[in-house]
C-alpha cells in the first residue's frame, strides 16, 4: 500500500503528462494541468519533507529486476524546488503564450513530466527515460523560438547535440553504478578505485553539461540567449533543466560514498571558473534574457564551489565544515532557482511591454510598469547580486565562509586552490551586482516614458512578484529552510547531519534565529536583518518627518568616451564599456550584420545600433569552433577514404571484415585440446 506522498506524486505524474496532449485542443487547458501538477508535485514533496519518506511505487522491469517512482529526501528537496518554479511559470503562461503555436504548450508539458520523473525514478532505466524526454521537450520548446529561421535552428540543434553528449555520458555513470551494483535500481555501491573515480568523472561531464558550468555553458546559454526562446520556456530551462543536472551529480555522488579529495578539489576549481566567467560575460551583456542566462552559470558555478568544499572537507576528515558546505549548496539551489525564474519571467514581461529583448533598444516603459512586475524584478535582481536580506545574499555569505575556513585543509594545494577560489567567487559577486544594476536601470528604470497600450502586460506581473516573494521568504527564513534542507543532506550523507543553526544570546536573539558556519567563525541571523534595517531607516523616517528636505543632484552620464553622442541615447553598451576596456585581454567580439539596412537608433555610435548581432566570444567557443571545424574536416577525408565510390573498395571492405569474423569465430568457440 503507498501512502499519501507516492499518491500525490502519481497524480502529479499523471497530470502533467497528461497536459501534453491536451494543448493540441487548447493551451489554456495544458497550461492549468501543468499548473495543477506543479502543486501536487509540491504536496509530495511537502509530505516527506514533513513526515519522511513513503513506499515507493514499484512494478517488474522488462529488462530484469523492479522499476519503480518514488521520493526520498534527496529527490524531495529538489521536487520541492521544482514544483514551486513550475507553479509560477505555469500561471504566466496563462497569459503569456498567446502568440505562439500549440506545441510550446505540449513542449512545456513534456519537458516538466519528463524531470519530475528523473527526479521521482528509483532506477537508472526511468531516470534515462525522463532524462531524454527531458532534452528532446526542450529541444522542442526552443524551437518555438521568434527570430531567423536559420538562427532558431542552429540553436535548437547546438542545444541538442550537447544534450546527446551529455546523456552519453550520464550513461557511461550509470553503467558504472550497474556494474559496481549489479542492479539498476539506485542503491548505494561499496566501490572505489578507479571504477569510482570513472563514473564521477562522467557524471561530472555529464550533469556539468545541463548545468551548463565552464567549460560546457556553450551548451545552453548562447544559443537560446541569441535565439529569443520563449521566456516561459527559458525560465524552465534555467531554473529546473539545470536543477535536473544538479539533482543528478548529487544523487550520484551519493551512491559512490566519501571519496578522494581530488573530488572536490576538481569541483571547487571547475565551480570558481564558472563563477567568475558566468559574472563578467553577464556584466557586459546587453540581451534581457542573455544576462540571467550568463548569471546562470554563475550560480551554478557556486553550487559546484559549495560542493566541492564538502567533498574536500569529508575526504579530510572536517565533519563540521562537511555539514555546513552541503546545507550551503543545497540551500544555494533554492535561491538560485526561484530568483532565476523570476528573472526570466520579467525579460518576457519587458518584452512584451517594450517590444524588444535588447537592453539598447528599450525606448519606454510600460505604464503600467509600477505593477506587480516592478518589485518583483527588483527582488530576484537584488537576490542574485547578494543583497541582503534576500535568498542570494545568506547563500553567498554561506559559500565565502566555507571558503574562509579553508586553511582548516592539511593539504597546501588543497588551501591554495580554495583561497584563489574565494578570490573569484568575491570577484563574481561584485560584476554580478554591476550586471543586475544594468539590468534594472535598462529595462525598468531608464526612460520612464509610457508604451502603447496594447503592450501593457500587469497579469504577467503577478507570477513574477510570486517568486520574488518566495526569494524573500527563503532570505528571512533561511534558519529554518535550513531545518528542511536536513532531510537532503541526510540523504546525501546517508548519516544524521548536524544543521548549522543556533542562537546568538549576545546578540539578544531568540533560539534558532541564526546560523553558525563553525567555530571560531562569523554567524549570521537572517531574520535580524530586515529588523536591523528597520530600525536604521527610522533615522532617515525622522529626518523627513522632522521637516527635513533631500536635495537631487544631476550630472552628465559617461558616454563611453564619445562626447559627440547626446545624452539621450545612453545604452547598456555604454554602461559595460568601462569593464570591456579594463579587461579587453579577455573579453571578445565578433559582429554579425544583417542585410536590412541600418535602424531607427542609427545616431547610436555601437553595435547595436544597426542591424548587427554582437557574439562575445571565449576560450571556450573558441574552442568548440575549433574542434567543430577539425571534426567535420576528419569527418571529410574519413568519407574520402572509407567511401570513394570505387565498387572494388567495398568488395575489399566485405572480404577482409568476414575474414576478421570467421578467425574470431574459430579462435573464440573451437573446443580446446583434450585431456
Amino acid at each position: 500500500m503507498i501512502g499519501a506522498a507516492t499518491a500525490f506524486l502519481v497524480s502529479a505524474l499523471a497530470v502533467l503528462f497528461a497536459a501534453g496532449p491536451v494543448a493540441a485542443i487548447s493551451r489554456r487547458a495544458s497550461y492549468l494541468l501543468s499548473l495543477a501538477g506543479a502543486l501536487l508535485l509540491i504536496a509530495a514533496a511537502s509530505c516527506v519533507l514533513g513526515f519522511g519518506s513513503g513506499a515507493p511505487l514499484r512494478w517488474p522491469s522488462p529488462i530484469g529486476g523492479t522499476e519503480g517512482i518514488g521520493l526520498d529526501g534527496l529527490s524531495a528537496y529538489f521536487a520541492l524546488i521544482a514544483g514551486v518554479v513550475w507553479t509560477a511559470t505555469a500561471a504566466y503562461s496563462l497569459g503569456y503564450d498567446r502568440d505562439y503555436s500549440r506545441t510550446l504548450a505540449a513542449s512545456f508539458a513534456v519537458t516538466l513530466a519528463s524531470i519530475a520523473l528523473l527526479i521521482a525514478a528509483q532506477d537508472a532505466v526511468l531516470f534515462l527515460i525522463g532524462w531524454e524526454g527531458m532534452t528532446i521537450a526542450s529541444y522542442a520548446m526552443i524551437l518555438q523560438a521568434r527570430g531567423r529561421p536559420s538562427r532558431v535552428f542552429s540553436a535548437a540543434f547546438i542545444f541538442l547535440a550537447f544534450g546527446e553528449a551529455s546523456t552519453l555520458f550520464v550513461v557511461l555513470a550509470l553503467a558504472g553504478l550497474r556494474w559496481a551494483s549489479g542492479t539498476f535500481q539506485f542503491v548505494p555501491v561499496a566501490t572505489g578505485g578507479l571504477l569510482a573515480s570513472g563514473v564521477f568523472v562522467a557524471a561530472m561531464v555529464g550533469f556539468g553539461l545541463k548545468m551548463g558550468v565552464a567549460p560546457f555553458h556553450m551548451s545552453e546559454w548562447l544559443p537560446i540567449a541569441h535565439s529569443s526562446a520563449p521566456s516561459n520556456a527559458s525560465a524552465v530551462l534555467s531554473a529546473t533543466l539545470t536543477l535536473a543536472g544538479v539533482y543528478g551529480l548529487f544523487r550520484i555522488v551519493s551512491l559512490l560514498g566519501p571519496g578522494p579529495a581530488w573530488w572536490g578539489a576538481v569541483l571547487l576549481a571547475i565551480g570558481a571558473i564558472s563563477a567568475l566567467l558566468g559574472a563578467m560575460y553577464a556584466s557586459v551583456s546587453e540581451h534581457t534574457k542573455g544576462l540571467p542566462a550568463y548569471s546562470t552559470i554563475e550560480n551554478n558555478g557556486l553550487v559546484l564551489v559549495a560542493l566541492g568544499v564538502a567533498l574536500t572537507a569529508r575526504a579530510e576528515g572536517l565533519p563540521v565544515l562537511f555539514d555546513f558546505a552541503l546545507f550551503a549548496a543545497l540551500f544555494q539551489v533554492f535561491a538560485h532557482a526561484t530568483a532565476k525564474a523570476a528573472l526570466f519571467l520579467y525579460a518576457g514581461y519587458v518584452d512584451r511591454t517594450a517590444g524588444t529583448f535588447d537592453l539598447n533598444a528599450i525606448e519606454g516603459r510600460a505604464k503600467d510598469a509600477g505593477g506587480p512586475a516592478f518589485p518583483g524584478s527588483i527582488a530576484a535582481a537584488l537576490s542574485l547580486a547578494a543583497a541582503p536580506p534576500l535568498a542570494g545574499f545568506v547563500s553567498e555569505w554561506m559559500i565565502l565562509e566555507c571558503l574562509f575556513q579553508s586553511y582548516r585543509f592539511p593539504d597546501p594545494t588543497l588551501r591554495f586552490l580554495a583561497l584563489v577560489a574565494g578570490a573569484a567567487v568575491a570577484l563574481a559577486a561584485g560584476l554580478m551586482l554591476v550586471a543586475m544594476v544594468k539590468f534594472l536601470g535598462f529595462a525598468q528604470l531608464w526612460n520612464p516614458t509610457e508604451a502603447p497600450a496594447q503592450r501593457r502586460a500587469r497579469p504577467l506581473g503577478a507570477a513574477v512578484l510570486g517568486l520574488a516573494g518566495v526569494v524573500g521568504g527563503l532570505g528571512v527564513g533561511a534558519p529554518w529552510i535550513l531545518r528542511l534542507a536536513g532531510a537532503p543532506a541526510n540523504a546525501f550523507s546517508a548519516s544524521r547531519l548536524a544543521v548549522p543553526v543556533s542562537g546568538a544570546a549576545n546578540l539578544d536573539l531568540p533560539a534558532g534565529w541564526s546560523i553558525l558556519s563553525g567555530a571560531p567563525f562569523g554567524i549570521l541571523s537572517p531574520p535580524g536583518i530586515p529588523l536591523a534595517l528597520a530600525i536604521g531607516s527610522l533615522a532617515a523616517l525622522g529626518y523627513f518627518a522632522l521637516g527635513g528636505r533631500g536635495s537631487w543632484r544631476r550630472a552628465s552620464p559617461w558616454m563611453a568616451g564619445n562626447p559627440t553622442v547626446p545624452p539621450e541615447t545612453y545604452t547598456a553598451f555604454g554602461f559595460s564599456t568601462g569593464l570591456r576596456v579594463m579587461l579587453s585581454g579577455l573579453f571578445r567580439t565578433r559582429e554579425v550584420r544583417s542585410e536590412s539596412g541600418p535602424s531607427t537608433l542609427a545616431s547610436v555610435q555601437t553595435p547595436e545600433s544597426y542591424d548587427v548581432e554582437l557574439e562575445v566570444l571565449d576560450v571556450f567557443k573558441i574552442f568548440y569552433d575549433k574542434l567543430r571545424s577539425g571534426t567535420l574536416a576528419l569527418a571529410g577525408w574519413l568519407k574520402g577514404a572509407l567511401m570513394p565510390g570505387r565498387v572494388g573498395q567495398y568488395v575489399a571492405y566485405l572480404l577482409v571484415t568476414a575474414l576478421v569474423v570467421i578467425v574470431y569465430v574459430v579462435a573464440a568457440y573451437s573446443p580446446g585440446p583434450s585431456g
